[in-house]
């Protein structure tokens, strides 16, 4: 799956693989079929762009694209610079850089990409037409973690090729006609993207926003940890007795009467602390992950079941929402107990 396609910069993707009026010479290339809304004159000037800055990006593009190399190479230019979202292309991920100008697959897309810039730059005179392409644009990028900063970045990729091709002819009002333009356009997919600190890291499956709620939450209720723990522990063993019996100094004990034993005050002690650790250490992957690695060996060696994790999870939970933490942050402590359970007690 292509997840970055960056038919992504400026438009509604062509359905074809290439653009046959703008390729290179000697590329066999398919010809591309796209449907466009027009409208015969500019809007006034209050909308996105002014009616100059439009008139501006559609004649500069007009005369860029005479070139059939500056599709290839604006997206070799943006893989270059950005090596890390070559991945995202499965069809010529691990091709050579220096292969990728005469890479069939590369090439193809390169010219997608220019079949969907020419959508939008022909529909730049209606803005409810240009907000509706924005729309659909993001929504379709969403679910594959497309982030406005890659969008950003390509912009500036993009106009990097057009002050080189076309030299004395991008003036310094074209340049900013282009740099607004690309504003706008970011600003317009943003609102259906995903934040880079909204994207799951693929190992620790946790979203940046979910860590900074769960240890700023977390910040604000250590200093009385132990309590917080002892509370769930009472309410643990008193909804499931046979948990109680996992921890043999104090099996026998009657609930009401934990509180003050040493035993229990030391387990308590223990627990808490180790809960702190692995909150402070969330934002260090490694140290997250060998956390977790710990906590799911010594557990299974004591035969502690998936269910008692869980029940923990939704007494912690109870307890955080008593103590005033917020339901956004009880969100992103939801999802961090779910990767925490699954990590120490994985379904089977």
């Amino acid at each position: 799956m292509q997840v970055l396609t960056i038919a992504l910069f400026l438009g509604i993707v062509a359905t074809a693989s290439a653009c046959a009026s703008m390729a290179a010479p000697g590329t066999t290339v398919t010809t591309v079929t796209t449907s466009v809304t027009t409208v015969s004159a500019d809007e006034e000037s209050t909308g996105i762009l002014s009616a100059n800055e439009r008139s501006l990006i559609r004649k500069t593009w007009d005369q860029a694209k005479k070139d059939g190399d500056v599709a290839p190479q604006v997206l070799f230019r943006f893989i270059k610079a950005h090596p890390e979202y070559q991945k995202k292309f499965s069809k010529f991920a691990d091709v050579p850089q220096s292969e990728l100008l005469t890479n069939g697959n590369f090439l193809a897309q390169a010219y997608t990409i220019l079949a969907g810039l020419n959508v939008v730059i022909q529909s730049l005179s209606s803005q409810e037409l240009l907000a509706n392409q924005l729309n659909v644009l993001g929504g379709a990028h969403q679910p594959r973690g497309v982030t406005p900063a890659m969008f950003e970045e390509f912009g500036v990729i993009v106009e990097q090729v057009l002050e080189e091709e076309l030299g004395n002819g991008f003036s310094a009002e074209a340049r900013q006609a282009w740099k607004h333009g690309i504003h706008a356009l970011v600003a317009g997919v943003s609102k259906t993207l995903k934040n880079p600190e909204d994207l799951a890291d693929p190992q620790t499956k946790l979203t940046l926003h979910q860590i900074r709620d769960v240890q700023r939450s977390w910040e604000n209720i250590r200093s009385g940890r132990n309590a917080l723990v002892s509370s769930i522990f009472v309410k643990l063993f008193k909804e499931t007795p046979r948990v109680q019996k996992h921890f043999a100094k104090f099996s026998s004990v009657a609930v009401d009467s934990l509180a003050g034993h040493a035993d229990y005050e030391k387990q308590v002690a223990l627990v808490a602390d180790r809960l702190d650790t692995i909150i402070s250490a969330m934002d260090d992957k490694l140290q997250l992950l060998g956390n977790i690695n710990y906590m799911k060996y010594t557990h299974l060696e004591r035969g502690i079941s998936r269910d008692t994790f869980e029940d923990f999870g939704r007494l912690l939970l109870d307890v955080l929402g008593a103590s005033g933490v917020s339901s956004d942050d009880l969100d992103s402590w939801k999802g961090v107990l779910a990767v925490f359970v699954n990590g120490v007690s994985p379904k089977k």
